[in-house]
């Protein structure tokens, strides 16, 4: 196999990698956002939403225990496809292109 082809299944996985980690991060802010109603009517409901609003994701992660477990398979699936994504980079930049 040429360089190109190393870059383009690279890629390919790369991307594929990185919308798996989307769709299952999607899936936890769908599921896990439910607790955050135990800060209703609370003082530190005014930091929660702050939080939410600058990063919302990170935000769900900290403030929903249940999210954090769920986090590891984002961060692989995530990690993953930008190392994917990068080597085919590499290996596209070796081939000339």
């Amino acid at each position: 196999m040429s360089h190109l082809d190393y870059a383009a299944l690279f890629l390919m996985f790369g991307i594929i990698l990185i919308s798996l980690a989307t769709v299952w991060q999607m899936y936890v802010m769908l599921t896990e956002t439910y607790s955050l109603n135990r800060f209703q009517n609370s003082p530190k409901m005014l930091w929660v939403a702050m939080s939410l609003f600058f990063s919302f994701s990170l935000s769900v992660y900290w403030v929903c225990p249940n999210a954090r477990k769920k986090g590891w398979l984002f961060l692989l699936l995530g990690g993953g496809g930008v190392v994917c994504y990068g080597l085919g980079m590499w290996y596209k930049k070796l081939a000339g292109f």
